[in-house]
């Protein structure tokens, strides 16, 4: 289990091996959001998935209710947090994790293109949501892509987790 840094070598090492794990694409740009998702298209680690920190890990911002605080209308779209980027809250987190095929029993596996500035905050909301084996790959993408990893382009077949709950008898 990889709980801080994952080299390329070790991930591609990691792929060979048959254990479960996944791999985000954390890149972004803060002065064009859309740029990071564009990077991603043109050049990522086999089966990636996207993180866009403005949607997948960020809560969206309220209205200006009374005095000025922001309000949020939805329960389930309270933030975890204030700022710039609020924090989703735990629950929306873990949607969106079911939505891209995350398992407890997985090995996660952040980057990004920008010296680990946006995929420190994925690594970081796994830890907080109680999941230890997450890494940030040493170098992001361009390691991977010095130490001989493939790279894909395009959108990446879907990874949603089917979960089955049994009725209670």
């Amino acid at each position: 289990m990889y709980t801080t840094l994952i080299s390329a070598e070790q991930l591609q090492a990691l792929a060979r091996s048959g254990q479960p794990y996944r791999v985000f694409d954390c890149s972004f740009e803060l002065m064009q959001p859309q740029a990071g998702r564009q990077l991603y298209l043109e050049a990522h680690i086999p089966g990636a998935v996207y993180a866009h920190l403005d949607t997948d890990l960020s809560a969206r911002h309220g209205v200006p209710g009374a005095h000025g605080v922001l309000t949020v209308h939805s329960g389930a779209d309270q933030p975890a947090s204030g700022g710039r980027h609020p924090l989703p809250n735990r629950e929306k987190f873990a949607t969106w994790l079911s939505s891209v095929g995350f398992s407890n029993d997985m090995q996660e596996v952040v980057y990004d293109r920008n010296g680990a500035n946006y995929c420190g905050r994925l690594w970081w909301m796994l830890k907080w949501a109680g999941h230890e084996a997450v890494a940030v790959l040493d170098g992001g993408l361009q390691a991977w892509q010095a130490a001989g990893g493939a790279i894909n382009r395009g959108e990446e077949p879907s990874h949603f987790q089917y979960i089955f709950f049994p009725c209670p008898e």
